[in-house]
């Protein structure tokens, strides 16, 4: 079973960025339910699995409030 991978534009990134209190593991999984090593392939530019990226969407339009 292969995954497709996507990666984020730096804006959506920094966006998420700035409503994570801190960027620890417990703090990735507790804010976006994701992990650490997403996160740093994210703020790298590198793609992650497209579930994964869907994820972190919902989780950040929750915590946004939007």
């Amino acid at each position: 079973m292969r995954f497709e991978m996507v990666t984020i534009a730096r804006d959506e990134f920094e966006a998420m960025r700035e409503r994570l209190p801190c960027a620890t593991r417990e703090g990735l999984f507790e804010t976006y339910r994701i992990s650490q090593n997403s996160w740093y392939k994210l703020r790298e530019g590198q793609p992650v699995k497209r579930q994964t990226v869907e994820r972190l969407r919902e989780r950040y339009r929750e915590v946004a409030g939007a």
